[in-house]
C-alpha cells in the first residue's frame, strides 16, 4: 500500500488550507469474472432504469455509471473477490493512518464502462458533514491516467491506471479521467464507503437496501 500525503503551507490566517491523504494498492486476485458479469448485464441495467443524471462524470445517459444509484454491483454473483479487498483495504489503511473504527461499514458501488472518444469529467461523489471516503479498482485499462484535484489548484495529481490498482480518497475529492483512445472498452469499478452514523442518519430510509453491509 502507498499513502500519498497532500497539503499546503500557510503564511497568513486568511491562505486557503487543506490537508488529505490519497492510497493506492494492487488489488489481488481476478476479476475477469465480474469483468465477464458487468458486460452481460449492462444493457439489461441500463435499459431497466430511467435515466436521471449522470452525476457530473459526463458519461450520459446511456451508461451504467448514470444508473449507479439503482444497482449495486456488490450484489453481483462475481463480486465476493471485490467485497473482500474493499473491506481489507479500508481497514488496512484506517489501521495505517492510526485511526479507531469498530463497526460495519456499508458501501456503494458500481461499473464505469466507458468507450473509445469517452472520458470521465472533474467531479467528485459528495460532500456533506457525513462524507467518508471513495474508492475505485481498475479492472481494464490501456494508457490512461486518473487526475485528483485539491480544493483550490487548478493543477492535478495525476496516477497512471494499471488492472488491478485500487484506490482510496475522500469522497468530496474532485477527480477525472482521461479520453479513452482504445477500441477495447475502458472498464473500472467505483464505490462509496459510509461508516455506521453516516449511513445511519444521512441516508434516506427508501435508499438504505441500496447500500451493501460489510
Amino acid at each position: 500500500m502507498k499513502i500519498y500525503k497532500f497539503g499546503c503551507e500557510m503564511f497568513t490566517p486568511f491562505a486557503p488550507h487543506w490537508e488529505y491523504l490519497i492510497a493506492e494498492k494492487d488489488s489481488v486476485g481476478d476479476y475477469t469474472p465480474l469483468k465477464d458479469e458487468i458486460l452481460r448485464r449492462e444493457k439489461d441495467i441500463i435499459n431497466e432504469f430511467e435515466y436521471e443524471h449522470d452525476w457530473g462524470t459526463g458519461l450520459g445517459k446511456n451508461s451504467l455509471t448514470a444508473r449507479s444509484n439503482r444497482y449495486n454491483l456488490l450484489e453481483f454473483e462475481n463480486a465476493g473477490l471485490l467485497r473482500d479487498n474493499i473491506r481489507y483495504f479500508h481497514n488496512e489503511f484506517i489501521e495505517h493512518i492510526g485511526l479507531r473504527m469498530s463497526g460495519p461499514i456499508y458501501v456503494q458501488c458500481w461499473a464505469n464502462v466507458m468507450r473509445k472518444g469517452a472520458k470521465i469529467a472533474v467531479h467528485c461523489h459528495g460532500f456533506s458533514p457525513y462524507s467518508y471516503l471513495s474508492g475505485h479498482l481498475c479492472v481494464q485499462v490501456t494508457d490512461t491516467q486518473t487526475h485528483y484535484y485539491n480544493p483550490y489548484a487548478v493543477e492535478p495529481w495525476s496516477s497512471d491506471n494499471k488492472a488491478g490498482k485500487m484506490t482510496l480518497f475522500p469522497t468530496w475529492l474532485k477527480h477525472g479521467t482521461d479520453r479513452v483512445k482504445d477500441d477495447e472498452e475502458r472498464i473500472t469499478i467505483a464505490f462509496d464507503i459510509m461508516d455506521e452514523r453516516g449511513y445511519t442518519e444521512s441516508v434516506k430510509d427508501d435508499m438504505k437496501p441500496h447500500w451493501v453491509e460489510l
